[in-house]
C-alpha cells in the first residue's frame, strides 16, 4: 500500500483501513477478526500490554531505585519538593504523582507499580494511534502490538520510577505532533507544546525527543509547503521554555545522579549492547530493527518514524561527550514506541496472515526474557541482558527474618556510609513495617538524629554512638555482602561502643546482605 501524500489522502485511507478494506484478504476467520480488530487498533495492544503488565506483577522484588521513589514519595509534599530540590530534581514530575498515588492506593509493591502499567497501556495506545496517523489501521495496530510484546515495555511497566510514565508522555506528545502536522490550528500546537511542558517534568532526557520530532515536522513542511507547520517551532519554544527552570536545576544536580554512567563511544559494540538493553532481548532487538530498516519501502512514515527512533538516541550520545554521560538503555526508552511503528510500518507490507506469524515469532522471540525480568531479583538487573547476574539485594528476605524473631525492645543499625546508594536501611524498613508481627515494634533506628525523619534523607544524619544508644536487650546489624564479623558492618565509633556490651547471637546470609544479631552481654565485668 502506498503511503498518501498529503493529510487529506492520509485520513482518507486510515479511515478505509479503519472498516477493514484496504488489502485484508476475505473468507477466512483470521480475516474476519483482523477487520473487527482494525475498528478499534488501539484496545488489543492497550489489553495486552496491561495483562503482561499485570502479570507477575508483584513477584520482583523492589529494588534500590524503586525505594530511592518510594522513599520521596512517602514525604509531605512541602518536604518532597524541598528534597528534591536538593538532591533529585529531574524526577519532580513523578515524585509528586507517585505520592497523590499512594495517598490513594497506598504504598504496596502491587499498588505502586499500577500507576506504571496503566501508563504503559496508555502508551501502548498513543503508539497505536500514532502508527495509525503514519500508515493507516494496520500499520498502526500492529505496532501497538510490536510494541506490546517488547520485553522491556512490560519490564518498566512494573518499575517504580517515572519511566513508563515518560513513555506515555513522549508517545501522546508524538501523536499530538502528527495531529497538528495533519491539520494545522492553534489549539493542536498548543496541546503539543503543553505535553513538551509534561515531560520536562518527567524526565529531562526525553526532551531530546524534540530533535526528532524537528526533523519529522521539517519534512513534513518539504512535502506539504503550509506555513502553518511552522507553528512547530513556537509550541516546541514554549513547551522548552515552561520547563528551563527544572532543566536548569537538574544540570547542576547531574554529578549525583550520573556520575556512575560511563562515557559511550563510537563502536559497533557500544551500540550494540545498547540496542539488547534498550529491547531488554537481543532476538526482539534484532527483529525490531531488521523490520525498522524494511519499513522504509514506506519511505515517507518511516522518515518520520526513524528521526524520532534514532535521533533522540544520537543527541544523548553526543551530549554525554560533555562532563556528565546520559547513555544508558532504560534513559532512552521512550524510543521503543517509534521503534514499534517502524515494525507496523514494515509488517503492514505484508500479507495479513504473514504479518500475523511475524508478530507471533516476536512474541515467540522474548517469551525467554519475559520470564527472566519477573524472577525475585530480576529488578536489580537494570542492564539485561548484558549484565545479568543471579546477585540482587534481598531486602525482601532479611527482613522476613527479622521480623520473625524481633522483640519489643530490639534496635537495628543497618550498613550505610559510602554505601548509601545500595538503601539497606530502606528496603529493610520497607518490608519490615509489612511483616512484623501485629503489636510488635519495628526495632529503633539506632545511631540516627531525629532531625533525618524524613524518608527522603537517604543518607542518614549520624549521631553520638554514645549518646544515641539506649538500653537495648538485643540489636540487629545488617551489613551489604557475605560478612562474618558484625563490626564490619558499622563505623568504628559504633563498633567501640558496641563490642564491650554486645556478644554475637546469631548470622544469617541472604542475597548480598548480612544479618547479625547482637544480644547484651550479662557476663560479670561487661558494661551495663
Amino acid at each position: 500500500m502506498a503511503v498518501p501524500q498529503d493529510s487529506r489522502d492520509r485520513s482518507s485511507a486510515a479511515r478505509l483501513e479503519a472498516d477493514g478494506v484496504d488489502g485484508w484478504a476475505r473468507g477466512t476467520p483470521l480475516d474476519s477478526m483482523a477487520r473487527r480488530a482494525m475498528r478499534v487498533p488501539w484496545l488489543w495492544p492497550t489489553l495486552l500490554t496491561l495483562l503482561f503488565g499485570c502479570y507477575q506483577i508483584g513477584r520482583p522484588e523492589l529494588w534500590a531505585d524503586e525505594l530511592w521513589s518510594w522513599s520521596f514519595a512517602a514525604d509531605p509534599v512541602h518536604e518532597l519538593v524541598v528534597s528534591a530540590s536538593r538532591s533529585n530534581p529531574a524526577e519532580l514530575g513523578y515524585d509528586l504523582a507517585l505520592h497523590y498515588w499512594m495517598a490513594a492506593f497506598g504504598d504496596s509493591v502491587v499498588a505502586m507499580r499500577m500507576l506504571s502499567v496503566l501508563a504503559m497501556a496508555g502508551a501502548a495506545a498513543c503508539v497505536t494511534l500514532a502508527g495509525r496517523r503514519l500508515a493507516g489501521a494496520r500499520a498502526g495496530l500492529l505496532a501497538g502490538l510490536v510494541f506490546a510484546l517488547v520485553p522491556s515495555v512490560s519490564r518498566f511497566a512494573q518499575e517504580v520510577r517515572f519511566y513508563a510514565p515518560a513513555v506515555l508522555a513522549v508517545a501522546l506528545a508524538t501523536l499530538l505532533l502528527l495531529r497538528a502536522l495533519d491539520e494545522p490550528s492553534v489549539g493542536r500546537w498548543a496541546a503539543y507544546g503543553g505535553c513538551l511542558a509534561v515531560i520536562g517534568y518527567l524526565d529531562v532526557v526525553a526532551l531530546s525527543l524534540v530533535v526528532g520530532h524537528a526533523a519529522g515536522a521539517a519534512l513534513r513542511w518539504w512535502q506539504d509547503r503550509d506555513a502553518r507547520l511552522l507553528g512547530f517551532a513556537a509550541a516546541a519554544a514554549a513547551g522548552l521554555a515552561a520547563c528551563v527552570p527544572l532543566v536548569a536545576l537538574s544540570l547542576t544536580k547531574a554529578g549525583m545522579q550520573v556520575f556512575w554512567i560511563p562515557r559511550p563511544g563510537l563502536d559497533a559494540y557500544a551500540f550494540g549492547s545498547f540496542a539488547r538493553i534498550l529491547f531488554f532481548s537481543t532476538s526482539v532487538a534484532a527483529a525490531v530493527i531488521i523490520l525498522g530498516v524494511l519499513a522504509w519501502s514506506a519511505w515517507r512514515a518511516a522518515a518520520f518514524a526513524t528521526a524520532v527512533a534514532v535521533l533522540p538516541v544520537a543527541t544523548v550520545w553526543l551530549l554525554s561527550q560533555g562532563p556528565h554521560s546520559y547513555f544508558v538503555g532504560r534513559y532512552l526508552l521512550f524510543t521503543v514506541g517509534a521503534w514499534a511503528i517502524l515494525a507496523g510500518i514494515a509488517l503492514s507490507r505484508l500479507d495479513g496472515r504473514l504479518a500475523a506469524v511475524a508478530v507471533l515469532v516476536i512474541a515467540a522471540f522474548g517469551a525467554g526474557d519475559q520470564q527472566v525480568i519477573r524472577q525475585p531479583g530480576a529488578h536489580d538487573w537494570p542492564n539485561y541482558p548484558v549484565a545479568y547476574g543471579g546477585s540482587y539485594f534481598d531486602y525482601a528476605g532479611a527482613a522476613r527474618m527479622i521480623a520473625d524473631a524481633a522483640r519489643a525492645g530490639d534496635g537495628i543499625v543497618y550498613q550505610e556510609g559510602n554505601l548509601w546508594w545500595e538503601m539497606i536501611g530502606p528496603g529493610l524498613q520497607y518490608y519490615l513495617r509489612r511483616d512484623i508481627p501485629h503489636g510488635v515494634p519495628v526495632p529503633r533506628d539506632l545511631f540516627v538524629a531525629a532531625a533525618a525523619l524524613p524518608s527522603s534523607q537517604v543518607i542518614p544524619v549520624a549521631c553520638s554512638p554514645a549518646a544515641c544508644l539506649g538500653d537495648e536487650p538485643r540489636i540487629w546489624i545488617v551489613g551489604s555482602g557475605r560478612l562474618l564479623d558484625p563490626y564490619r558492618a558499622v563505623a568504628a565509633n559504633q563498633a567501640a561502643v558496641l563490642r564491650p556490651r554486645y556478644r554475637l547471637g546469631l548470622t544469617r546470609h541472604f542475597r548480598s546482605l548480612t544479618v547479625f544479631l547482637l544480644v547484651r552481654d550479662a557476663r560479670p565485668g561487661s558494661p551495663g
